[in-house]
């Protein structure tokens, strides 16, 4: 599995709010009718794989915003996955490779031939030898059963936790005992990542694509990783991971393909082919899919629903599958989302009872946002403060912006209502007008830099080191004129 996020704290745990069953999701659910069965058949796999993969397709494909129709890129990849399963120890197997419509960094598979790959991940590779060594190393999850592996060891765990409460009457004991198994499955799926890492290596190199792409592709996992804590305000520690983490750090991770692919050794015939892979990926949408509303700095549009709000200075936003959550660089978090409440019950009356789950409501206040009518809320929490505002949209939609602070103070206060009265309904003209965001692919001219090409891409932050980012451009890299790159515009 490849994957990249934020480094989002435990509390966002505490910010699971009552009365999220009644429409916590801000999305439509418009591509959700793509979640049907691929029309690919896999082979060589035993009936139970294939039945698992099949059964669990459509869970996948539903949880990240449906498929991404593009037949020139999915030939491509079907083209890519076909090579390297002839130059794999199990050539008679097939595969099926959906590219999910997700702006997250992610590629893993399913038993049974099923690959995922979404177009946030083929955003960021640069050419062909780095798609190649993740399909690879997705295909080795595949080919070694890694999941069915873990499915075996997820068993044990189940069983020893129930003998840990049926024998075990010591409480730390008994915990002491189930994070020893725990970290035990972890530590498992950690080598079985390292495993595919080598595995996918071999096969990319014996396919014809240069081993070397697993390792740029890895770094520029890494620098995104980096990159997307720091506009969130987090703080990102590439080498640390959790004794129950189920990956290995990526330096870990670098330093073993480095090794690998050294190993493997290269030649000049060895594939690296930049140009066909970014004709394939030229005006491939990027970033927020309209339809599930997008971020553009510090502002947040939905053109569906025809809403925006923008949050104060000092916040870095992010667009979830379940709300729209703001970092502060004081580590305070506001949280936007949306339920449904009947409009026979008042806002006033919904804050009082449900806020904020097992939190004491005090200070509600009536007031209205831009004509809208609208509440606010003071809940007390354990270790942390809650500054709650609802605001009544159409039907039964109530939205929420929510603070959570250790330390709710007046300014504290302030930025939660300015979050709340930036809240406005769009009229449909202006909905129409939102144009998503798409890779556009250029060539260098002579006199451009680092920095008047990153500046054409459409965002309002970090420009720079966001074009580095998607070029796998390392702060000392230059441009030179004839190269290809990739920007970011509307």
């Amino acid at each position: 599995m490849w994957q990249s996020g934020p480094v989002i704290g435990a509390i966002l745990v505490a910010l699971t709010l009552a009365g999220c069953a009644g429409g916590g999701n801000l999305g439509d659910g418009s591509l959700l009718s793509q979640a049907s069965q691929p029309t690919r058949v896999n082979t060589g796999f035993d009936s139970k794989e294939v039945a698992l993969g099949r059964r669990e397709h459509p869970k996948i494909v539903a949880a990240f915003g449906g498929t991404y129709a593009d037949p020139q890129l999915q030939r491509y990849l079907n083209s890519t996955v076909e090579t390297l399963s002839r130059a794999s120890d199990r050539p008679e197997l097939g595969y099926t490779v959906t590219v999910l419509n997700s702006p997250s960094i992610n590629a893993f598979s399913l038993p049974g031939g099923y690959i995922y790959v979404t177009r946030g991940l083929l955003a960021l590779a640069n050419d062909s030898s780095e798609v190649a060594n993740v399909l690879a190393h997705e295909m080795a999850h595949i080919i070694s059963r890694h999941a069915i592996q873990r499915e075996e060891q997820a068993n044990s765990v189940a069983v020893m936790t129930q003998v840990v409460n049926d024998v075990i009457r010591d409480p730390e004991a008994g915990q002491a005992a189930l994070a020893l198994t725990k970290g035990r499955l972890a530590q498992f799926s950690r080598q079985q990542e390292l495993d595919a890492d080598v595995i996918g290596i071999r096969m990319s190199a014996k396919a014809g694509y240069d081993p070397e792409g697993s390792v740029a592709f890895l770094r520029a996992l890494e620098r995104q990783t980096d990159l997307h804590s720091k506009v969130l305000n987090q703080v990102y520690d590439a080498g640390r991971v959790d004794i129950f983490a189920s990956h290995p750090a990526t330096p870990q991770r670098i330093l073993a393909a480095e090794r690998e692919a050294a190993q493997v050794g290269r030649n000049a015939d060895m594939e690296r082919d930049q140009k066909s892979y970014f004709t394939v990926i030229d005006g491939m949408a990027y970033g927020d899919d309209p339809r599930e509303g997008f971020v553009s700095g510090r502002t947040f549009i939905h053109p569906a629903l025809g809403i925006t709000f923008t949050l104060p200075e000092g916040y870095g936003l992010e667009n979830t599958s379940r709300a729209v959550v703001g970092f502060s660089e004081a580590g305070d978090i506001i949280r936007f989302d949306a339920v449904s409440v009947p409009s026979s019950v008042s806002l006033s009356d919904y804050l009082a009872a449900d806020a904020v789950r097992g939190g004491q409501v005090t200070d509600i206040t009536p007031m209205t946002v831009n004509g809208l009518a609208a509440a606010t809320a003071t809940v007390g929490g354990e270790g942390w403060t809650f500054k709650v505002a609802a605001i009544r949209g159409d039907h039964n939609r109530v939205y929420r912006f929510i603070l959570a602070s250790r330390d709710l103070d007046h300014a504290r206060e302030t930025e939660l209502l300015a979050a709340a009265e930036s809240f406005r309904v769009i009229p449909p003209e202006e909905a129409r007008a939102v144009r998503p965001q798409r890779l556009d692919i250029v060539t260098v001219k002579p006199g451009d830099t680092v920095e008047s090409v990153a500046a054409l891409m459409a965002f309002d932050d970090h420009q720079v080191e966001r074009f580095r980012v998607l070029n796998g451009l390392s702060p000392a890299d230059r441009l030179q004129p004839g190269r290809l790159v990739k920007i970011v515009i509307r």
